[in-house]
């Protein structure tokens, strides 16, 4: 189905429904945002835009018609230009700093053979109808820790992933020459070592299962781990893990392993695979590389969720523990946080990492208000459109690929000529990147806009806040964690003055 925007009496431009309708929701998020940004400071890209979204329906709340000039506002905004538009004002807001852990151990090149190795995954395991597992870590040591050894490298290094064995080849190094030269066996040994750490006592796994998710576990448990070397200053001690919509567990079973505690895993739902079912064959490979080893802490599960459990009946005590969330969809970040408050639960420590932004409810919403006085979104209808907007980021496959260029979206204006109705026609199908070429960036412009309403939220509760990427963003889109300490009145000032001295990846907590 097509849409009709009129640009004048003489010229008509037709776009798909959804194309129109999507733009739409773009320009009625954006333009709000842009209006409070001139009111800070003027520039020519800003004043530009808003010159071409003049007419436009004033935010999500307002409805209206596009002309073809509205169409056409973003054609000539490269992908990361619409972010640079709103530095300076609300910096604070867009900035995630990288965590320790991938300021050391994520090279950019090593980013590039990651995407690399893990697209090759994909297409290998799209054939299979049940994926082949080995044994766990084989799969990311060949791809983290074998290129940096100066050995060489096979050239289908990836057809074999969990067989041990190398041959002759390409050398590929992912790390690059520079970092080859300042410590590249150092970084190889860190990454076997982190490895091991993470994945001895875990099932067998497919080489594309283990190469998305080991990379997240690994950086959501060094961020922990490096959070709490600061809390232990504070004479805290962190007893318990409380993963919320842990599922298999291996999550909860890492952290437990990792910082020596019990963990306990909260999700109504238990796959067949989960680590904690005995009944399932965990470990199907016969001949093990490196020996496996048994898990030294217990883990608990608790099949309700959050909300329905009952803590009166649990021992954990909420001033020693950590809940972590990953990728908890929509506003069930928001109906946890909710629930805490209202038990009196609330964690010592939270490191929750938000996904799914359009399944959520506006109603579930911890921070309304925040919303309405920053993008006047109001309400579900509002609240809809605009997390829709948010499916728009880039996976990690479809960032390897090249980016259109501007003349490739400007090439709506190169279209046939109807006599009869004396019109420009354009004929040919075109995406919405054609349109829209800084997609990413409005997802990602709407994703912190969200969460920054909950880092407030989160301070308001008593937590000192802040927003790292716990991972690049080549292993996912939703790299964002939102971690967060309560405070404690005896040690306020010393836990902010560690935070900022002795952890540069953390920036001092607000």
């Amino acid at each position: 189905m097509q849409g009709t925007a009129c640009a004048s009496a003489y010229a008509r431009y037709n776009c798909r429904q959804k194309q129109y309708h999507g733009m739409r929701n773009a320009v009625q998020f954006v333009f709000p945002l842009l209006r409070k940004v001139l009111s800070f400071a003027r520039t020519p890209p800003r004043e530009q835009l808003l010159s071409m979204l003049v007419g436009a329906p004033y935010s999500l709340a307002h409805e209206g018609p596009l002309t073809c000039t509205h169409l056409h506002a973003f054609v000539n905004t490269p992908e990361g230009e619409l972010l640079r538009m709103f530095e300076g004002c609300i910096a604070e807001r867009l900035a995630a700093p990288p965590s320790q852990h991938v300021m050391k151990m994520w090279s950019p090149d090593l980013q590039e053979y990651y995407k690399r190795a893990t697209a090759k995954a994909c297409v290998d395991a799209s054939g299979e109808r049940k994926p082949q597992r080995f044994e766990a870590g084989l799969s990311a040591c060949s791809v983290f820790s074998l290129g940096v050894q100066n050995h060489t490298v096979e050239s289908d290094l990836w057809g074999e992933f969990g067989s041990g064995h190398t041959h002759q080849g390409t050398y590929l190094n992912p790390f690059g020459d520079q970092a080859a030269r300042e410590g590249e066996e150092d970084i190889a040994s860190d990454w076997c070592r982190l490895i091991d750490m993470y994945s001895l006592f875990l099932p067998d796994r497919s080489p594309l299962h283990e190469l998305e998710n080991l990379p997240q576990e690994i950086g959501i448990g060094e961020l922990l781990l490096s959070l709490l070397k600061h809390v232990y200053m504070t004479d805290i001690d962190i007893k318990t893990i409380v993963d919320v919509g842990g599922g298999n567990g291996f999550l909860a079973a890492q952290l437990a392993e990792r910082l020596g505690c019990e963990s306990f895993v909260v999700d109504p739902f238990t796959p067949k695979h989960a680590i904690d079912n005995a009944n399932f064959p965990h470990w199907t490979v016969g001949a093990r590389v490196r020996q496996r080893r048994e898990r030294r802490y217990p883990l608990h599960r608790i099949s309700k969720r959050l909300q329905d459990v009952d803590w009166g009946n649990t021992h954990i005590d909420f001033d020693s523990c950590a809940v972590v969330a990953k990728h908890l969809c929509g506003t069930s970040v928001d109906s946890c946080l909710r629930h805490l408050m209202a038990s009196n639960k609330l964690p010592r420590v939270l490191v929750v990492v938000p996904c799914c932004f359009n399944k959520g409810r506006y109603a579930e919403y911890c921070n309304p208000g925040f919303l309405s006085h920053v993008a006047d979104v109001e309400g579900e209808l509002s609240w809809e459109q605009c997390t829709r907007l948010t499916d728009w980021n880039k996976s990690c496959y479809q960032q390897a690929g090249n980016p259109l260029s501007c003349s490739s979206c400007c090439s709506c204006c190169n279209g046939s000529y109807d006599r009869r109705a004396g019109e420009k026609k354009v004929s040919r199908k075109r995406k919405m990147e054609h349109f829209l070429p800084c997609m990413d960036d409005i997802a990602t412009l709407v994703e912190v806009i969200i969460n920054y309403g909950r880092v407030l939220w989160l301070r308001e509760m008593g937590y000192q806040t802040s927003v790292v990427e716990y991972v690049p963003r080549c292993v996912t889109p939703k790299n964002r964690a939102i971690v967060a300490v309560r405070r404690e009145r005896s040690s306020d000032a010393s836990l902010e003055i560690t935070m900022s001295d002795t952890h540069p990846s953390l920036p001092a907590f607000q």
